[in-house]
Formats: structure tokens, sequence, C-alpha cells
């Protein structure tokens, strides 16, 4: 397997939380698990490390990132600001085939029953999501994102595990790409702000309550 496979499936893992948040990833699980030498799974960690899936340990090797209450704070403020603009963005610039990719991806959210599979609703909202950036055509606005994607992935895989704010993201998501396809900017704008903030508090509602 090559290192960008491979680099792919662990990142894939950590995602699914196949690797667990905290747990230990180490040079030598990677490189017999995969058949690569030491030297490319050495570079593979780096590059995880760099994307901020794994963190560095004080005493070596390395562990599955898991976010603090204050970065996940912190990632859906920057998101907020971000992508509540280019929801704006996206209805000024977006192409005939962007307004039928987002009709397309309204369509099938409306079928899938996030309570059963939350993991395609997960799919679906990141497909939304990085569609609505690329419309936007403004390359900062999508520098930033794509720094914050790595990050965002991590925190739906904590959103992914309450019925509750799947199914409220799930609602959010077709109220937004509906505003989207009317081409109304402000309301596309209002709409993913009130939907990341509210997914914001519902989180720590729901899995720091004693904060909240």
């Amino acid at each position: 397997m090559s290192k960008i496979n491979v680099y792919q499936k662990i990142k894939e893992q950590i995602i699914k939380e196949e690797i667990k948040p905290g747990g230990p990833i180490t040079e030598r699980e990677i490189s017999e698990l995969y058949g690569i030498s030491r030297t490319p799974a050495r570079e593979l960690l780096w590059r995880l490390a760099g994307d901020g899936f794994v963190q560095p340990r004080p005493t070596g090797g390395y562990y599955v990132t898991r976010l603090t209450l204050e970065q996940i704070i912190e990632i859906f403020q920057t998101r907020e600001g971000v992508e509540g603009m280019a929801a704006r963005l996206a209805c000024q610039k977006g192409s005939e085939d962007f307004f039928a990719q987002i009709s397309e991806l309204r369509k099938q959210n409306e079928l899938i029953d996030v309570r059963k599979d939350a993991y395609q609703g997960v799919l679906i909202g990141r497909k939304m999501h990085n569609a609505i950036l690329k419309a936007a055509h403004n390359s900062l606005l999508l520098e930033f994102y794509e720094k914050l994607q790595n990050l965002a992935l991590l925190t739906s895989n904590i959103t992914k595990k309450s019925p509750l704010i799947e199914e409220k993201s799930k609602e959010y998501h077709i109220a937004i790409m509906q505003a989207i396809e009317a081409r109304d900017q402000d309301k596309s704008e209002q709409l993913m702000r009130e939907h990341l903030r509210i997914t914001c508090r519902l989180l720590i509602d729901t899995f720091y309550p004693d904060i909240g």
C-alpha cells in the first residue's frame, strides 16, 4: 500500500473513531500493520500531527487528538464567521452546477433517517459545507476553511453520537440548502450561522452538562 493510501486509511480510522481519541499510535504499529518501513511510518505520523489528527507525547510517540472544550468552542466560533459569509457568497457566485448539486444533496438528506444512520447524515452535511465554500470563490475563506477542516471532522465524531444533534443538523442543512436554492443571501448566511451556533450549544449541553 502506498504512503498516500496509508495516510488516508489512518485518517479515516481516526475520523470514524476506529482508532479512539487519546489512544496511542506508533511507528511500529503502522509499519507492521501496513507493511511499510519505519521511515515512511514516521513521516506519516509527522503529517498526521501537522494536520491535527495526532499529538506528540512528551515521553515519545503519538496519541490521537482529543479536543478540549475550549478548542471545540473556538472551532465553531471560527466556522460561523467563515461559513456564514461563504453561504452568502455562494448565493451570489454559485454556478448552475453548484445549485443543482445543492438540490440533489437536499433531496438525499431528506431521505436519511439520522437516528439509524448518523454517519450518512454527517457525510452529506460535509459535502454540503464543502460545496458551499468552493462556490463562494473566495481564496482566503477557502484557505481558512481548509485549515479548520481536520478539526471540524474531529468534532463530527462527537456530534454523531447524539441523535438530537444530528436531527437538528439535518433540519438546518435542509433549510440552508433551500435558502441557497432560492438565492436568498441573507437567509442563507443567517441559517448557517444559527446552525453552527446551535450545534456548538447542543454539543456542550449534551456532553459537558456541568459546564453548559
